[in-house]
């Protein structure tokens, strides 16, 4: 997991609305619903049967870990080495780990597939920019200064 420095700005999966949010926060509430979002990476170690998983950082699947949902949402990445079988939504790049096994359709802007990689079922999209995050990275940008 990359460290982030400072504020950072991040959208609410919920509403689509903007905000900063605090180097170190964890989940916070969206100040425009009112309702709870993650905002950390969320680390999959062993199977977690979902629904729906969103944060605002990245997906990581470990090695033993296996995400059954059926939807990802993960704003900053997806990252697999176990299992995900899911309909992911990414706005950040997705890599697929040499033993990983997938199941599911990807928008992403970009998927990286190690050899090795098993991939079960689904479709591939990569747009250029798959939940519109370009203006959100703009303007962590103008944070960093």
């Amino acid at each position: 997991m990359a460290k982030r420095l400072g504020p950072r700005t991040v959208e609410c999966y919920l509403c689509r609305h903007h905000f900063q949010v605090g180097s170190k926060a964890m989940s916070v509430s969206c100040p425009n619903c009112h309702k709870p979002v993650i905002v950390e990476d969320v680390v999959v170690k062993n199977y977690k049967p979902v629904k729906m998983l969103q944060t605002c950082g990245k997906l990581i699947v470990q090695r033993n870990g296996r995400v059954s949902a059926e939807t990802v949402e993960a704003h900053l990445g997806v990252e697999v080495t176990g299992a995900l079988h899911a309909n992911v939504l990414s706005g950040g790049p997705v890599v697929i780990g040499a033993k990983a096994e997938w199941k599911g359709d990807c928008r992403a802007p970009s998927v990286t597939m190690k050899a090795g990689a098993r991939v079960l079922a689904g479709q591939f999209n990569i747009p250029e920019d798959p939940l519109s995050m370009a203006q959100l990275h703009a303007e962590n940008a103008k944070l960093k200064g």
